[in-house]
């Protein structure tokens, strides 16, 4: 067993999400794991255009993954939650895109405001068979004067693992 002691070095912890790059599951040509099959070495698409790069609102998108355990199963929830200004995710609101993404499901590579990189919606074990899906968008108008109109997506897959970290160059 793995000492779970911290390092040395006095980094300060940083939460969030940096940047979203999201397309279909299908669209994945190939994935190159790790030999620990805890992170992924190379990430390629089968149509680049068909990358849907997303714009978030600095300090308003999150990933979490929940662990359960049972019966000596473990089962993984990713929950992926974007926040958006209005017009820079217009596209999530259109019938077309979250009816392909409820069908199809998606794949995000997914960047950390510390710099980490992670995939999910895609894993070693069931390729693009547990896609992310929508389990929600949410479009505010806002409250008060100074709030613009803003939209959330939340995301959700499930897995026996969590998101792979890449481990590229």
């Amino acid at each position: 067993m793995k000492s779970s002691s911290q390092s040395s070095s006095h980094r300060k912890p940083v939460g969030g999400v940096r940047s979203v790059r999201l397309c279909a599951a299908e669209n994945v040509d190939y994935v190159e794991f790790a030999e620990d099959a805890n992170g992924y070495k190379l990430l390629t698409f089968f149509d680049r255009e068909q990358i849907m790069e997303c714009s978030l609102l600095e300090d308003a998108s999150w990933l979490e993954e929940s662990f359960a355990f049972e019966d000596g199963v473990v089962a993984v929830q990713h929950t992926l939650t974007l926040v958006a200004e209005r017009n820079d995710a217009a596209a999530w609101i259109e019938p077309e895109f979250y009816r392909e993404a409820m069908d199809m499901g998606l794949c995000a590579e997914v960047e950390l405001n510390d710099g980490r990189r992670l995939l999910v919606g895609y894993s070693e074990r069931f390729g693009s068979q547990q896609p992310l899906r929508i389990k929600e968008i949410i479009s505010s108008s806002g409250s008060r004067l100074v709030d613009s109109p803003r939209i959330k997506m939340t995301l959700e897959s499930y897995d026996t693992s969590a998101a792979a970290l890449y481990e590229g160059n």
